[in-house]
């Protein structure tokens, strides 16, 4: 068992936690990219259709929360804080708390599957800039360890496998029987010219194969949500609502959605699959289940918990 540790932080995306913050988070996402503000009005929109905010930071927490104490029911005493790119508490405000406790080595688990310069390089850069600003204000130097990939261990497939196998119960006899119900993993689009320089989607695709294995689901497909960006920017297809257009056409009567790459809800799930794919399967006659996103499924945290405890501190400082 590693104890060298002397905190864990989970570090994610953020989201806004109430009405009132869905117009600063959208600016602090969208800072310096030019966006119009009739493009953050629609997005704003979104948010009112999903309750107002998002609970991914509060889901995030549970994660954390439920991490610190297995780790503690296994021998490991540490704090487990959360760090949030675009709503507090921030990565460079949890890693100054972290600094003035004297907690220096610290393990971080960046809280996406799948590897990209968006879901991965971007909250380096963030620690990075975190740890510079501390280094400036005199604190001693922050060691920090990242959780090396786990996108194929087994913990995160086995209990995602658990959460397709539920929503597969909810199909009628008659749509498993006649075999005309199909497994659609989705997650994030993202350009493609960011996709090849990246591992994202043969990650993606790695984790589809095995939770599908697991499951027993013979067969399934792949499907992107959340496009943004420029029209004219290619990026990852096929999107989930064209997807699952084309496929009625071809006798399809149901689909069990599995958003793989999103560890809980947020708007990228209650809105890009619950409300806006949700709605078009209706329009279609599709009976379309979501498979529930990861949260904190035993075998989850069990995985993250073994992450901590075997992987090596990192002895040199941060740059």
């Amino acid at each position: 068992m590693n104890n060298s540790y002397d905190a864990v932080i989970l570090i994610g995306f953020g989201g806004p936690e109430k009405p009132e913050d869905v117009a600063p988070f959208l600016k602090d996402v969208t800072e310096g990219r030019g966006i119009p503000e009739e493009r953050l009005a629609k997005v704003a929109k979104q948010y009112e259709q999903i309750g107002g905010a998002s609970p991914y930071n509060r889901l995030t927490q549970e994660q954390a929360e439920a991490l610190e104490l297995l780790l503690q029911a296994r021998g490991l005493t540490l704090p487990v804080t959360v760090g949030f790119a675009h709503s507090n508490p921030r990565i460079a405000d949890t890693l100054a708390f972290l600094a003035r406790q004297g907690k220096l080595n610290v393990f971080a688990i960046i809280m996406a599957p799948h590897r990209s310069p968006a879901s991965f390089d971007k909250y380096v850069a963030k620690v990075n800039e975190a740890i510079e600003s501390l280094s400036a204000q005199g604190f001693p130097p922050l060691h920090i360890t990242y959780a090396p990939e786990w996108h194929t261990r087994p913990g995160f497939i086995n209990a995602m496998a658990d959460h397709v196998k539920a929503a597969y119960a909810q199909l009628t006899p008659e749509e498993k029987s006649r075999q005309r119900a199909e497994l659609i993993f989705t997650t994030h689009s993202i350009p493609k010219a960011m996709a090849m320089k990246s591992p994202y989607s043969k990650q993606f695709e790695e984790t589809a194969q095995l939770v599908a294995h697991q499951a027993g689901i013979p067969y399934y497909q792949t499907a992107f949500t959340s496009r943004s960006g420029r029209p004219e920017e290619a990026w990852l297809e096929p999107d989930l609502g064209d997807f699952i257009e084309r496929r009625t056409y071809e006798t399809l009567s149901a689909c069990v959605v599995a958003p793989i790459g999103f560890l809980v809800d947020h708007v990228e799930v209650l809105y890009d699959i619950d409300t806006l794919a949700q709605e078009k399967a209706k329009w279609k006659s599709l009976h379309l289940v979501r498979a529930k996103t990861v949260g904190n499924h035993p075998a989850f945290i069990a995985m993250l918990a073994s992450l901590v405890e075997e992987t090596p501190l990192e002895t040199k400082p941060n740059p």
